[in-house]
Parts: structure tokens; C-alpha cells; sequence
């Protein structure tokens, strides 16, 4: 399958047409129906946008740099002519009529927006699985969890129903489903990317990015989204790496270490530099995390909530109305920790180009899994999965997950933090580990 970029490229040579990748869009859609990743598609209506894409390039007219690329974006943005409903029945917070800056940004940048996906109800979950518009199933095992709460972009991506998907981050929204999709998902650093025409979870912890093939791709779809350039983003020698050693002891289970501790081997045989280091707080943001986003995810749905609560699912309901009850110093001492864990990774990565670890600390677990098993013992498929990526949207930083080895034919993965605003050299340096990996996003042109 093409990248984005030769995708573009061959739409302004007159080599591909708009409509043709549209089609296979749709074949790829019918061919993953069962996996459930779309939320809401009118195919007629993406085939007059298809056919109005064509014509600019048989006119001659300017292309944007996102040309004739078919995208979808998670069911919680304001898509003009879709619906959102954010993978509930319950009433939504007012988002008014205007449609998202980052998909108006898409859509001047020439990409068709075809689809909304589906996700996790109202994106307060991880797992992919949803009451009311059934769950998203994994690509690689439908009896297995697809990662959320942006399941349907994961999903979408890994089977080609188009080139590129935008998902949100709260705790680790994006990542952890392009870790269970094998695909690469980039969570820029905080405000990189508008979120106006969102529906918020936790308005402190929010991120819009990219899923796609590619680091290569999630750049392209970064720059336009954020109107940064990542040209600047190089990566002249080899990197010097923070392992947090201490923090990832007995957070994995042993198949997903052996991957790791490999790619550390090799690394380190390599002469890259990869130093054990200790980030304390990072126990701690786990814990602050979760009173933060469940006292702003009830206050953001506080007249729902007000009126009953009706058409929440028991999966939601229960945490937002715990959201209610949680007093201003928890609340207060949240931000503290907040501040405290930005302060000190701020400070541990002026000496290092990236912090090191697995995207996914398990691999995919059976849908209606709640506990797993890790080297530490029995816990929670929550703390497990979101436990690996929550700290870094708690603190802000740049993150980005890329696949890495299979195993049992199971994806696991690799993330990179990197300092505040260092999306571009984070977005480089993901690109020289996907060359030295060789691991590829899996063929979306096969049916579920």
C-alpha cells in the first residue's frame, strides 16, 4: 500500500484518481465490516467529494499536500455534513455547529473525509468495547480488545479503509490502539493541535493526532493539523536514550519483555546510547491521573448527568459519577503532581533525545478481559494498558507508538516520549527507529 506521500504524488501525476483510492476505501470498509470501525459513512456523498478532487487536478488548479487522501476521524469532532455522537446515547455537551479547525485544516489541505469511526463510549475507556455500537475487534484476533478509546481510527488504518485517521488522547487514546492495530499513532504535544469542535474528556489532558502507516504519514497529517513544519526535525547521530528501568519493573508481561530487552540489546550493541534512569513520579501521575479526568469528564457532562444520566452505559456511568464526588484539594493536588512529574521529565530529557519503552506493556487481551496477568502479578487490564501511557498525557509531552516484532501474531510496539514541543525531532527520531526495525503497519488490502 502507498504511503501518503507517493499517494499525493501520484494523484497530481494522473497516475491514481481520487476515485479509484476511494473505491478501494470502500471494498477494504466492506471486507472489515465485521471488525465494526465505522461509526457513520455516506459513500455517495465521499464519491461527489471524490469526484470534485478529480477535477481540480484535471484543471490544473493548485494542490494541497494532502490531496485526494481518503481519512476518517474519530466520532467525537464536529465533521460538517456527519453526525457526531461520540459512541453514546446519552445527550452531549453543546459542541455548537462549527466544524473542527483540525478536519477544516484537513479538508483545505485537499484530503477527502469520508467516515467517522467508532470508539469507546464518550473516549472514557481503553478497550474498544462499546454497548451501544458493539465492539471494535482487534485486526489481528476479532476475539481480542482493539485498544481505545480511538478503536475504529486503529482499526481502520490497519485495514486500509483509508490512508490515515484522527483519533484523541486523553491517557493514551491514540497509542493504545495503534499498539494493539499495529500502527504507528502520534499524541503531539499538548495545544499542538486545536481541539475546538471536540467533545472533551478532560480538557487538562486532551491531544488530537494522527493513526497511520507511517511515521512518515503521521508527520504529513501532523504539519497540517498543527500548520507546523517538522522539516526541521533531524536526527544527526545516533540517539541517546532514557530507559526508565525502574518504572517498567514488573509492568510487563515476559513475551512483551523479551521483545523489548531485545531491541535494548541491539541497540545498546549498536553503540546507541540507552541509559537506566528513574522518573519517581511517575507512580504518582497514574494516581493523580485518574481523580483529573474523571472530575472534568462529569463536569463536562454535568447536565446529562444532572438529568439522570440516561444513556450512558454501565461501563461509564458508575466512573463519571465518581467524577462527581471528588472535592477541589484532590482535584488541586492533582495539578500539583502535574506540574511536579512535567518539571521532572523536562528535566531528565535535556540530556537525552527520547525516553524509551513499550507502547503496550500487554499484549492485546480478550474482549471482556479485566484482569492480566504481568510479571508483577494479577491486575487490572486498565492500570496495565493505560498504566504505559498515561503519565505522558498527563504531562503533555510529544509520545509516539511504532510496531515492533509480532508475537503469537500479536502486535507489540515501541513509544518515544520526547521533550514539550520537540514534536518534529520525536517525529525523526521515529522514522530512523522504523528503518532500523523494518516492521511495517500490517497489509490493509486483505479482508477481516
Amino acid at each position: 500500500m502507498k504511503s501518503i506521500i507517493e499517494t499525493v504524488a501520484a494523484v497530481a501525476a494522473g497516475t491514481t484518481r481520487v476515485r479509484e483510492l476511494l473505491d478501494r476505501t470502500h471494498l477494504h470498509a466492506e471486507q472489515a465490516a465485521d471488525l465494526n470501525p465505522i461509526a457513520w459513512v455516506d459513500w455517495d456523498a465521499a464519491r461527489t467529494q471524490a469526484d470534485a478532487l478529480d477535477a481540480q487536478v484535471r484543471a490544473g488548479a493548485p494542490l494541497g499536500p494532502l490531496h485526494g487522501v481518503p481519512l476518517s476521524i474519530k466520532d467525537l469532532f464536529n465533521v460538517n455534513g456527519m453526525p457526531t455522537r461520540a459512541g453514546t446515547r446519552a445527550s452531549l455537551a453543546e459542541l455548537g455547529s462549527r466544524e473542527a479547525s483540525l478536519v477544516t485544516r484537513l479538508r483545505r489541505a485537499g484530503a477527502l473525509i469520508f467516515a467517522k469511526t467508532n470508539m469507546h463510549e464518550i473516549a472514557l475507556g481503553a478497550t474498544g468495547e462499546n454497548v451501544w455500537t458493539g465492539d471494535v475487534k482487534n485486526p489481528f484476533d476479532p476475539a481480542r480488545q482493539a485498544g481505545g478509546s480511538s478503536s475504529g481510527a486503529g482499526v481502520a488504518v490497519a485495514k486500509g479503509i483509508g490512508l490515515g485517521a484522527v483519533g484523541s488522547d486523553t491517557g493514551g487514546s491514540i497509542r493504545i490502539p495503534a499498539a494493539f492495530c499495529g500502527v504507528v499513532g502520534f499524541k503531539p504535544s499538548r495545544d499542538a493541535i486545536p481541539l475546538d469542535g471536540a467533545l472533551y474528556l478532560s480538557w487538562t489532558c486532551d491531544h488530537a493526532g494522527p493513526l497511520a502507516r507511517s511515521v512518515a504519514d503521521c508527520a504529513r497529517l501532523f504539519e497540517v493539523m498543527a500548520q507546523r513544519s517538522v522539516r526541521h526535525g533531524a536526527v544527526a547521530r545516533k540517539p541517546r536514550l532514557a530507559l526508565p528501568e525502574r518504572w517498567l519493573r514488573g509492568r510487563l508481561q515476559p513475551a512483551v519483555r523479551a521483545v523489548f530487552e531485545r531491541l535494548i540489546a541491539d541497540l545498546r550493541r549498536d553503540g546507541v546510547a540507552v541509559d537506566a534512569v528513574d522518573v519517581p513520579r511517575m507512580q504518582e501521575a497514574w494516581e493523580a491521573y485518574t481523580p483529573m479526568v474523571r472530575s472534568e469528564a462529569a463536569w463536562v457532562h454535568r447536565a446529562a448527568l444532572a438529568a439522570g444520566g440516561e444513556g450512558f452505559s454501565e461501563m461509564v456511568l458508575p466512573p463519571l459519577k465518581a467524577g462527581t464526588t471528588i472535592v477541589a484539594g484532590d482535584y488541586i493536588a492533582a495539578l500539583k503532581t502535574r506540574d511536579a512529574l512535567i518539571r521532572d521529565l523536562q528535566s531528565l530529557l535535556t540530556d537525552y533525545d527520547a525516553l524509551i519503552a513499550p507502547g503496550n506493556s500487554v499484549l492485546p487481551p480478550l474482549r471482556g478481559q479485566l484482569e492480566v496477568d504481568t510479571e508483577g502479578g494479577r491486575t487490572t487490564v486498565r492500570e496495565a494498558v493505560l498504566g504505559q501511557t498515561a503519565a505522558f498525557s498527563f504531562a503533555g509531552l510529544p509520545a509516539l507508538v511504532l510496531p515492533t516484532r509480532q508475537v503469537e501474531g500479536l502486535p507489540t510496539s515501541l513509544q518515544l516520549v520526547g521533550r514539550m514541543d520537540s514534536d518534529a525531532t520525536l517525529l525523526a527520531l521515529g522514522q530512523w527507529f522504523e528503518q532500523r526495525l523494518g516492521v511495517s503497519a500490517p497489509d490493509g488490502s486483505q479482508g477481516a
